[in-house]
């Protein structure tokens, strides 16, 4: 062969970019988490437990998982910043900044986790090798030791980006202008009781473009975190259709996200909701390990602005659409002496993730009247049922008041034989003031008609429904 056609074609083969590795397929994230998973079942690290876990983790990597950066809270306690990859592109990835937000901490050590054991793996290899990967898997310990939003200072971190009077905070703004990472995903939880669009099913996860500006304009930036937003919206929705929906909020010019945003760093807003059912943690859980590997893949392979037009089309949350236990239709007798009236009866019950800022301590009676806006994630038809206050100590107390009854023959055999205006006026005496109002912690009788008096059907206690 000539010497020309021969450099040519030498000269054509060296310039031939090497093959990507294939992008892992949603469905193959899924399956990675079971064997990568380090995280406990409850969905929720104990600041000590996170500690020993990392540790761990950090010698099992060989070198691959590495504590970048160590803060302190103000009560004194270890904040870790973890890197993994040697890339140019640094991407960092905070969670718990409130501390009864836990989900994404789990879903982080998993990440990392899931890193280390597929490090050879070609795409992993690709990922450590582009991209830098950040992650400080609990801002706030003082927080989480008390399950609580706030850090020990009673400050909430995630509106003190601009004053810094945490050392969280402070913490946070050095790790960026330290490292200069070049996307930011802030992770939360928020409450459960949301839709994805006015009719839809429970939120899982929200995803937000966080605005740097009131008005923030179009630009790589931008186009950046709505692909990003979009492609982990895309992606969830494998696994929870109708569940996935665009967070609602204005900018914030105190808040984290926002100043990270406006600081250079083009920052995306996960916030994971609910998913009702039995393994709800570790559904939400693997969903957030899924949809946050998948976008770090995004990134590595540049792909991050491809879903930047479908972001607008995600539904946008709507928040105060559910319930835990709605009784539709019962007659009331509300405690008071009043006469009996027709209700909806709405109870949320307490949790240990709070996302929505105040927290329940106890389960309460969210909402009487005519509630057809709301939903409950379990809805009873109460048509023919009475409602009362339940009298105290339970079925001891009920037990108590049913002797009373009989020995005054106002009860016989099981049935109670009161009219609605006995009723009322027996209510008011056993439930010693409770009462059937909004924003009280009250559990309720309840009873069928028959022809013959009212039955017992059973209680409502801590807002669950027994029979």
């Amino acid at each position: 062969m000539p010497a020309a056609p021969l450099l040519a074609i030498l000269l054509s083969a060296a310039a031939v970019t090497p093959s990507e590795a294939p992008a892992p397929p949603a469905a193959a994230l899924q399956a990675a988490w079971s064997p990568a998973r380090v995280s406990p079942s409850s969905g929720s690290y104990a600041p000590a437990a996170l500690v020993a876990d990392l540790e761990r983790l950090i010698v099992r990597s060989g070198g691959h998982v590495r504590i970048e950066q160590k803060g302190v809270s103000a009560e004194g306690r270890p904040i870790f910043l973890l890197a993994a990859g040697s890339g140019p592109e640094k991407v960092l990835l905070w969670s718990q900044m409130h501390g009864d937000e836990p989900t994404a901490t789990c879903a982080l050590v998993d990440l990392l986790s899931h890193l280390v054991a597929t490090r050879t793996e070609p795409a992993t290899r690709q990922l450590l090798s582009r991209l830098t990967v950040l992650a400080i898997p609990m801002l706030n310990p003082d927080g989480a030791s008390r399950n609580d939003r706030r850090n020990a200072q009673g400050i909430d971190i995630n509106r003190d980006a601009l004053r810094l009077q945490t050392p969280e905070g402070r913490f946070l703004r050095d790790v960026r202008e330290r490292h200069r990472p070049v996307a930011g995903f802030n992770l939360h939880n928020q409450s459960a009781l949301v839709s994805a669009g006015r009719n839809g099913l429970q939120t899982a996860l929200a995803v937000l473009a966080v605005s740097s500006s009131e008005d923030e304009a179009d630009g790589p930036q931008l186009a950046r975190k709505k692909g990003l937003a979009a492609h982990m919206a895309r992606v969830a929705t494998t696994f929870a259709p109708g569940r996935v929906a665009r967070y609602d909020t204005d900018y914030t010019e105190r808040a984290f996200g926002d100043s990270m945003s406006r600081w250079g760093t083009p920052t995306v807003l996960l916030e994971t909701g609910g998913w009702f059912g039995p393994g709800e943690e570790e559904r939400l859980v693997r969903l957030n390990f899924v949809v946050l590997l998948s976008a770090l893949h995004a990134l590595a392979r540049g792909e991050d602005a491809d879903g930047a037009p479908a972001y607008e089309a995600i539904p946008r949350n709507v928040r105060g659409a559910f319930v835990d236990l709605l009784l539709r239709g019962a007659s009331v007798h509300g405690g008071r002496g009043l006469p009996p009236f027709t209700a909806d009866l709405a109870f949320v019950r307490s949790g240990s993730i709070a996302g929505g800022g105040v927290r329940l301590r106890s389960t309460a009676l969210a909402d009487v009247g005519d509630l057809a806006h709301l939903r409950g994630f379990e809805e009873v038809d109460a048509a023919r049922l009475v409602a009362a206050p339940a009298p105290a100590e339970g079925a001891s107390g009920w037990a108590k008041v049913l002797t009373g009854l009989v020995a005054r023959g106002l009860a016989r055999d099981g049935l109670l034989l009161l009219d609605d205006l006995a009723l009322a006026r027996e209510a008011a005496e056993w439930a010693a003031g409770r009462a059937i109002v909004p924003r009280t912690e009250v559990d309720l009788v309840l009873f069928r008609r028959t022809e013959k008096g009212l039955a017992l059907d059973g209680f409502v206690r801590d807002g669950v429904r027994t029979q």
